[in-house]
C-alpha cells in the first residue's frame, strides 16, 4: 500500500514539474518573442532614421556646396561698390551652416576619413571663394577664375559627396544584412525554444494520458470491486435475514410443538389430580389451582414469544391475517386506533414476499409506537398485476428534518435507525424501494414497493439483490 502510495506521489510530482515545465518554457518564449520583435522594431526604425539624416545632411552640403557658386556668380555680376561686405557676410553664414552640418556627420559617420576630406574641400572652396573679394579681378579675370579655382573645387566637393551617398546607401545594404542575420538568429533561438516546449509538452502529454488511463482502469477495477463486495453483502444480508426467519420458525414450531403442548399436559394433569384432591384431599386444592394458573400463565407467554418470532397465521392462514392480527395486536397494545385496508391482497404470494411485507409492516409500526406519539395509524396494502405496495400513515410528531425518500441513503450508514436499515435491506433483497416522508409535526409516511416480479416468482434467492432508494 505504502509503495503504491510512493508511486502515486512520485508521478504527480512528475507531472507537475512538466506542465512547470512547459509553462516556463512558454512564458520564455512569449518574453523572447516579444522582446526580438521590439528589437527589430527599434532596429528597424534606427536603420531607416540614420539613412534618412545623413541622406538629408548630403542633400543640405550638396545645396550650401552649389549655392556657395550661385553666391560668387552674383558677387561677380554685382556692381555695386559695397559687394564685397555683403559677399563675405554670405560666405560666411553659409560656412557656418556647412560647418554645423559636418559635425552631425561626424556624429552620424565616427572615423570615416571620407568625411574629413569633404571637409577640407569645403574649406579649401570657401578660403577661395573669400580670397576672390580682394583679388580685384575684371571680367576676363572673374571667367577664369571660376573655371580655374571654384569649378574643380566644387566638382571635388561633388565627387567625395556622391561617394558619401553611395556609402550612405551601402551602410543601409550592411545594416539591412546585420538585421537579416540577427533576426534570422533571433527566430532560430525562439524555434528552438518553441520545439523543446513542444516536445517537452507531447512527453507531458503523452505521460498524463498514460496515467489518466491506469487511474482510469484503476478506478473501473475498484469499482467492479466495491460493487462485486455489494452485491455480495446485499446477498449475505438476504441470507441472513432468511436464515433468521427460517431460526424463528423454526424455535416458534418448537416453542408451540413441544413446550406449549407439554405444558398443555402438564395442566390437564394438574386438573385431573385437583379433581381427585377434592374428595380425598382436599388441603393441597390451593397448590393445585396456583400450580394450574401457573401453567396457563406459561402457556400463554410462550404463545406471545412464538407470535412474535414467527407468527403461525402467517404460514397456517397467509398474509392478510397476519397482518390483521398485527394491526389488532398493536391497537390493543398501544390504544391507538390502527385500521388496515387490503385491496387486491392475494394469498399465493411467494414466502420471501409475505416475509418481506410482514417484517417491514411490523417494524413500521413499532417505530410509531416507539417514537410517533400518534393517534391514528392507517396500514394500506394494494396489489396490482406489476406492483405491490404497502404504505404505513400516521400523524404523529414526524422526524426531526425533513425526509423526501433519498434521505434514505442515510440509513444505511445508521444516521436514523437499523430498523429502517433492516426495512430497506429487505426490500433491496427483492430488487423493490423503500421511501420515508416526513416532516416535524405532520407525521410520517413508510412505503414499500415491490416490483411484479417479486410478488409472482419463487426463485427470489437465485438473482442478485439490488438497493434501489
Amino acid at each position: 500500500m505504502r509503495d503504491n502510495i510512493g508511486i502515486v506521489t512520485t508521478k504527480r510530482t512528475v507531472l507537475r514539474t512538466g506542465f512547470g515545465v512547459v509553462i516556463g518554457l512558454l512564458f520564455l518564449s512569449t518574453i523572447t518573442a516579444y522582446r526580438i520583435q521590439d528589437s527589430f522594431s527599434k532596429q528597424t526604425v534606427e536603420i531607416h532614421h540614420r539613412y534618412v539624416h545623413q541622406q538629408e545632411v548630403i542633400t543640405n552640403l550638396r545645396r550650401n556646396l552649389w549655392q556657395s557658386g550661385i553666391i560668387a556668380r552674383d558677387f561677380f555680376l554685382n556692381v555695386n561698390a559695397n559687394k564685397s561686405q555683403t559677399y563675405l557676410m554670405q560666405l560666411e553664414k553659409l560656412e557656418q551652416e556647412t560647418s554645423g552640418f559636418f559635425q552631425e556627420m561626424r556624429r552620424l559617420r565616427h572615423g570615416d576619413r571620407a568625411v574629413d576630406d569633404l571637409k577640407a574641400k569645403f574649406d579649401d572652396t570657401f578660403q577661395v571663394l573669400r580670397s576672390s573679394a580682394a583679388a580685384g579681378l575684371d571680367e576676363s579675370q572673374e571667367y577664369a577664375f571660376v573655371q580655374e579655382q571654384i569649378v574643380p573645387r566644387r566638382d571635388a566637393a561633388s565627387v567625395l559627396l556622391r561617394q558619401l551617398e553611395r556609402a550612405n546607401e551601402n551602410s543601409l545594404t550592411e545594416s539591412e544584412e546585420q538585421f537579416s542575420a540577427t533576426r534570422r538568429a533571433s527566430l532560430q533561438r525562439l524555434l528552438v525554444l518553441l520545439g523543446l516546449g513542444l516536445l517537452v509538452g507531447i512527453m507531458v502529454t503523452a505521460f498524463s494520458l498514460n496515467y489518466s488511463e491506469n487511474l482510469e482502469r484503476q478506478s473501473a477495477a475498484h469499482l467492479t470491486e466495491v460493487s462485486r463486495a455489494k452485491r455480495d453483502l446485499e446477498k449475505l444480508s438476504a441470507r441472513l435475514m432468511e436464515i433468521k426467519e427460517e431460526e424463528r420458525r423454526r424455535l416458534s414450531r418448537e416453542l408451540h410443538d413441544e413446550i406449549v403442548q407439554t405444558l398443555a399436559v402438564l395442566k390437564m394433569e394438574i386438573m385431573q389430580v385437583q379433581s381427585v384432591a377434592n374428595t380425598r384431599l382436599p388441603e393441597v386444592r390451593e397448590n393445585l389451582a396456583r400450580a394450574r394458573d401457573l401453567a396457563e400463565q406459561t402457556v400463554r407467554t410462550v404463545r406471545n414469544i412464538t407470535l412474535l418470532l414467527r407468527p403461525s397465521l402467517l404460514d397456517d392462514l397467509g398474509l392478510g391475517p397476519a397482518l390483521q392480527w398485527q394491526t389488532e395486536e398493536f391497537k390493543r397494545r398501544t390504544g391507538v386506533s390502527c385500521e388496515l385496508t387490503e385491496i387486491g391482497l392475494q394469498e399465493d404470494l411467494p414466502e420471501a414476499v409475505k416475509t418481506c411485507v410482514y417484517r417491514v409492516t411490523q417494524e413500521a409500526l413499532h417505530n410509531c409506537e416507539k417514537h410517533a406519539n400518534a393517534t391514528k395509524v392507517q396500514v394500506k396494502v394494494e396489489q396490482t398485476r406489476n406492483l405491490l405496495t404497502v404504505e404505513v400513515v400516521d400523524d404523529g410528531v414526524g422526524f426531526q428534518r425533513p425526509l423526501d425518500g433519498a434521505d434514505l441513503k442515510e440509513a444505511a450508514f445508521g444516521r436514523l435507525s437499523f430498523g429502517i436499515l433492516g426495512m430497506r435491506e429487505r426490500a433491496a433483497s427483492l430488487g423493490g424501494k423503500l421511501h420515508m416522508f416526513s416532516s416535524p409535526g405532520h407525521g410520517a409516511r413508510v412505503m414499500l414497493e415491490l416490483p411484479g416480479q417479486s410478488i409472482t416468482s419463487d426463485e427470489l434467492t437465485a438473482r442478485p439483490a439490488v438497493a434501489s432508494v
